[in-house]
């Protein structure tokens, strides 16, 4: 797959759209507001609502600071949908 960057893009733009709407449902899930996630976080509102709608791209801090605070449950939402993809280009 290194070769193919076009499909290695779509991938990851797949992988972003599908955390953001995973983060919004887990939150809604838990009962958390985006200001309670938030703090959770060390962020503010702003923050998680712009992770949320995609305007900003998380660190990978950040990421893996969410799935602290989510765990399994987080990691299920897009390795489910990810494993359907399979990769059969040259690497």
């Amino acid at each position: 797959m290194k070769n193919n960057t076009q499909r290695r893009k779509a991938l990851v733009d797949k992988f972003k759209v599908e955390l953001q709407t995973g983060i919004r449902a887990l939150r809604k899930e838990r009962g958390l507001t985006q200001k309670q996630l938030g703090s959770l976080l060390g962020v503010d509102q702003a923050t998680i609502s712009n992770f949320e709608s995609g305007k900003t791209v998380m660190s990978m801090t950040q990421a893996y600071e969410v799935y602290l605070v989510f765990g399994k449950e987080l990691a299920c939402l897009t390795h489910e949908n990810n494993d359907k993809l399979e990769y059969r280009g040259s690497a």
